[in-house]
C-alpha cells in the first residue's frame, strides 16, 4: 500500500509541499538563537550527515567526474545554500507566511525558463491554464484587496524579493538537474549537491560563528535538526526524484501548494482563521495542479509500459 503511494508522483507532491511549507515557521523560530547564514549552512550539515548514510545504504554509487562535480556544485549553491540564506534573512523582516505565500511565482518562472532551457518539457496550453487557474488561486489566497503597495519600509520590500531570488534559485537549478543530471539516481543528485553546498558555506559559517552570538536553547536545536532532516535532506531527495520522473514544470507547482499549507499549518497549530476566499484559492489550485499534471502522468505511465 505505502509503496504505491509513494510511487506516485502526484502524492510525493502533497507531501513535499506540507514538508516545505512547514520549513518557514521552523526558520522563524531559528532566527532566535542563529544568524541566516548558520541557518542555512547548519541545515546543509545536518543534511549532509542524513544523506550520506542513506546514500551508502544503496548498492550503486556512480563515479564523478569533473563535469558532473561542478554541476552538483551549481546546484548545491543556487538550489540550496543561496536560498536557504535569502529566506533566512528575508524572514527577519516579514513574517514566514509571506515568505511561503511568494514561493508562488515559482512555477511562473519555470513555465518560461523550462520552455527556453529544456528540450522535453516544452510549454503547452494545457501548462499555461493550468498556471492560470493555480495563480487566481493563488490571488483569492492572497487577498490582494488587502494589499497595501504604499509600503515606505524597503527593508520589507527588499525582503519579499530576496523571497523571489530564492525562488528563482530553486527553479534553475531543478531545469539544471533535469537537463544535465539524467543518469543520476536522484539519491545521488540529493546527496552530493547537498554535500557540495554545505562544504562552500563553511567559510561563511566559520566567519558568523567567530563574529556573532548565537544563543543556542533546546527549541532551536530541535528545530534546526528538524530543518536538516525534514525539508532538507527527505524534502530534497523527494524533490529530485519528482524533477527526473515529471519534469521541472510539474515540480514548479509545489509553490502554489506551499501556500495552502502555509494556512493550513496556520490553522491546525496557531489557530489562524481561514476566510472564504482562501477556501476559493484552495479549491482552484488543486483543480490547476490536477489539470497540469494529467497529461504528464499519463504520459509517464505509457513510457513506462
Amino acid at each position: 500500500m505505502l509503496k504505491k503511494i509513494f510511487s506516485n508522483n502526484f502524492t510525493l507532491l502533497i507531501i513535499l509541499s506540507a514538508i516545505w511549507g512547514s520549513a518557514f515557521f521552523v526558520i522563524k523560530i531559528c532566527l532566535s538563537s542563529f544568524t541566516p547564514t548558520s541557518i542555512a549552512s547548519l541545515r546543509l550539515i545536518i543534511a549532509s550527515v542524513f544523506l550520506i548514510i542513506l546514500y551508502y545504504s544503496y548498492n550503486k554509487h556512480p563515479k564523478l567526474d569533473l563535469n558532473l562535480v561542478i554541476i552538483l556544485s551549481f546546484i548545491g549553491i543556487t538550489g540550496n545554500f543561496l536560498p536557504f540564506y535569502l529566506i533566512s534573512w528575508a524572514e527577519q523582516y516579514i513574517p514566514s507566511s509571506t515568505a511561503g505565500l511568494l514561493m508562488s511565482v515559482g512555477p511562473l518562472i519555470t513555465l518560461l525558463m523550462s520552455h527556453v532551457l529544456t528540450s522535453d518539457d516544452k510549454f503547452t496550453w494545457i501548462k499555461f491554464i493550468s498556471i492560470i487557474i493555480g495563480f487566481v488561486g493563488i490571488l483569492f489566497i492572497l487577498d490582494i484587496s488587502k494589499f497595501n503597495f504604499r509600503d515606505e519600509n524597503y527593508i520589507s520590500t527588499l525582503a519579499k524579493i530576496f523571497v523571489i531570488i530564492a525562488a528563482f534559485g530553486y527553479m534553475i537549478s531543478n531545469i539544471a538537474a533535469y537537463n544535465k543530471l539524467k543518469k543520476l539516481s536522484p539519491i545521488s543528485i540529493t546527496t552530493f549537491a547537498t554535500l557540495f553546498g554545505a562544504i562552500i558555506s563553511l567559510p561563511f559559517l566559520f566567519y558568523d560563528f567567530i563574529n556573532y552570538e548565537n544563543n543556542i536553547n533546546n527549541i532551536s536545536l530541535i528545530s534546526i535538526i528538524y530543518l536538516g532532516v525534514f525539508p532538507t535532506a527527505i524534502a530534497f531527495h523527494m524533490r529530485y526524484h519528482i524533477v527526473k520522473q515529471s519534469g521541472p514544470v510539474f515540480l514548479s507547482y509545489v509553490a502554489y501548494l506551499i501556500p495552502v499549507f502555509a494556512l493550513i499549518w496556520g490553522f491546525i497549530f496557531l489557530s489562524e482563521q481561514i476566510v472564504f476566499s482562501s477556501v476559493i484559492g484552495i479549491i482552484l489550485v488543486f483543480i490547476g495542479l490536477f489539470v497540469g499534471q494529467k497529461k504528464s502522468m499519463s504520459k509517464i505511465s505509457i513510457k513506462n509500459v
